[in-house]
C-alpha cells in the first residue's frame, strides 16, 4: 500500500477510537480496547486505550482464538 494512504488510515483508526471512548464513557462502561488496520504491505495501524503489557495479554489470547477457530471451523463457514 502506498504510504500516501496511511495517514488517513491513522485519521480514520483516530475518530473510531474516539467514537468508542465516547460511547463507553456515557454507558460507564470501563473495557480495554484495541482497533488494528493492517494494510495489503503488512503496516499496522493501531489505536487503543491499552498499555504494552495488556496489548501483549490481547495478542496472546488473539493467537488462541485464531488457533481454536482454525481446528473447529468448518470450511463453508466464514472466518469472521
Amino acid at each position: 500500500m502506498s504510504d500516501s494512504k496511511i495517514p488517513e488510515i491513522q485519521n480514520i483508526l483516530t475518530e473510531v477510537d474516539a467514537i468508542l471512548r465516547e460511547r463507553l464513557a456515557a454507558l460507564g462502561v470501563n473495557v480495554g480496547h484495541v482497533l488494528l488496520a493492517i494494510t495489503p504491505d503488512g503496516a499496522g495501524v493501531v489505536r487503543s486505550n491499552v498499555g504494552p503489557a495488556e496489548l501483549g495479554d490481547m495478542a496472546e489470547l488473539l493467537a488462541e482464538i485464531a488457533d481454536g477457530s482454525a481446528l473447529e471451523r468448518p470450511e463453508s463457514e466464514p472466518l469472521n
